[in-house]
């Protein structure tokens, strides 16, 4: 005879689980990821039956989603280096994200295909779920600049194959998550604000289809990607290195690029957003952006147009523009300690930038798109460098990838007619002309301060103001936090 489900004995971490579960979600969605975390450990530990385990799962899966909805928004705003309670609840959240995938592919791994005929739930819209897991895992590290854990490709590729293999009618939800992965990482949002990495992955929940995913061999252009999945490399494009292991997945986003490009345009010719599948936040310059960075990544792969030199050395960088602002412009050198440079080890460089890690001293504030000054020695001038990159796996260890774009900058001010009639000086840096990037005079501004046409521009130095009206150009350079604008000057400085 059956035994009644009433007497049936679970471990009392199970039940505890269970209980926990159960309970209304607390209001506070912070204070459930400490417990989740603590409960989906002791429940992998258990060795439930493979069907079982995925049911617990689901459950936690929806806890993990209203987690995800009020922990994510807190995150978007988010600089280096990351305030430590920020950092640790960042970190649960990708963990419990990550257990849940785990525990999704262990789950199919041992449980026999026929176990899942009628049921609701099959294994490829278990392997979706296991990838939209992930998914959430890999937009909570971009948005605080640490890396995936070892073993996060080797994960999704694991489920992505089981999906593709089983074939069944849900498998292309499965393989449309896993095309969502790839077209963020290709997008290199390493290089992105947290809120411009959101707005890229809401963009590709909806367009992802576009990128193909391609067998072994019909992927051999320059524009191809792939992915190993017993090393665990991420995503890595075919011209900078070919593809180390037979059988590796490979992907291309070329379409991904022409359907991005093709909603600009429709864009520009004053199409809403919402019609074309995109978030309303597409209206604005700053994301437009975004997704003109990302579909050149996905058109044309960057490659190193210079080699980069390992090395040692130290330097001092300022992160704090205002500060260098000052400094540049001041006759009698502001104290080193108004300054706050931090120190930090350049671990290679080029003739277009460095790759450093900090060493020593506060900062604040770091983000991708940020403009710093970095020098060698106290008695030479800052070089002007933009962070392309930022990497923080803990709070002690910061890396920031940097292009130069001068070897130094003067500190001046640009004024224009306001509609009363008063001209508003606003602080920038004025860059030199450099011939090797055909870039002549330019301006670094914060974001949002170039305007086509006249402006004047002040430059006050040995105790002498200069004055010359001139005329912006175009745009250079922008990011989420800078601009750097070409111009001419156009009457002889008085």
């Amino acid at each position: 005879m059956a035994r009644s489900p009433s007497r049936i004995h679970y471990p009392p971490a199970l039940q505890d689980a269970l209980a926990w579960l159960g309970a209304p979600p607390a209001d506070d969605r912070l204070l459930d990821l400490s417990p989740m975390r603590k409960h989906l450990a002791a429940v992998a530990a258990l060795g439930i039956p493979p069907l079982q385990h995925i049911k617990i799962l689901e459950l936690f899966e929806a806890r993990a989603k209203l987690a995800s909805a009020s922990i994510k928004p807190l995150l978007l705003d988010a600089t280096l280096p990351i305030p430590k309670r920020l950092r640790i609840i960042a970190h649960g959240l990708m963990r419990v994200h990550r257990r849940i995938a785990t525990g999704y592919l262990k789950a199919l791994r041992e449980a026999p295909p026929e176990k899942f005929k009628g049921r609701a739930r099959t294994p490829s819209r278990v392997c979706a779920a296991g990838l939209e897991s992930l998914q959430q895992e890999f937009e909570v590290a971009q948005f605080v600049s640490a890396t995936p854990a070892a073993d996060f490709w080797i994960q999704a590729e694991g489920l992505y194959r089981m999906a593709v293999n089983r074939a069944d009618k849900a498998a292309t939800e499965a393989i449309d998550r896993m095309k969502i992965l790839l077209a963020l990482a290709a997008g290199q949002p390493e290089g992105f604000s947290p809120r411009e990495v959101a707005f890229l992955a809401a963009y590709l929940r909806r367009h992802a289809g576009a990128v193909e995913i391609r067998p072994a061999a019909a992927a051999a252009g320059e524009d191809d990607y792939w992915l190993d999945a017993i090393h665990g490399f991420a995503p890595t494009a075919t011209v900078r290195r070919r593809a180390t292991t037979p059988g590796a997945l490979h992907f291309r986003c070329a379409d991904m690029s022409r359907v991005a490009r093709e909603h600009l345009a429709r864009l520009a010719r004053g199409e809403r957003p919402e019609s074309l599948g995109m978030p309303g936040d597409a209206l604005s310059a700053d994301y437009r952006d975004v997704l003109t960075r990302a579909a050149e990544h996905w058109e044309s792969p960057r490659t190193r147009k210079t080699n980069r030199r390992r090395h040692g050395y130290r330097v001092q960088v300022c992160t704090n523009l205002g500060r260098l602002w000052q400094r540049s412009g001041q006759e009698q050198a502001l104290p080193e300690v108004e300054l706050a440079a931090s120190e930090w080890m350049v671990l290679n460089e080029s003739a277009s930038g460095y790759a450093i890690m900090h060493v020593a001293g506060a900062l604040a504030g770091l983000v991708a798109g940020s403009a710093i000054g970095l020098r060698q020695d106290a008695d030479k001038p800052w070089n002007i460098c933009i962070v392309r990159w930022a990497r923080s796996d803990n709070p002690e260890h910061i890396e920031l990838g940097l292009e130069l774009v001068a070897p130094q900058a003067e500190a001046v001010r640009i004024a224009r007619r306001g509609a009363d009639g008063q001209a508003e000086p606003l602080p920038a840096l004025l860059l030199p002309p450099i011939a090797a990037i055909k870039r002549g005079e330019a301006l670094l501004t914060a974001r949002g301060q170039f305007v086509p046409g006249p402006f004047t521009l002040l430059n006050e130095s040995s105790g002498r103001l200069q004055i010359a009206e001139c005329a912006a150009s175009h745009l250079q350079l922008h990011t989420a936090c800078i601009e750097i604008f070409e111009f001419e000057r156009t009457r002889v400085p008085y």
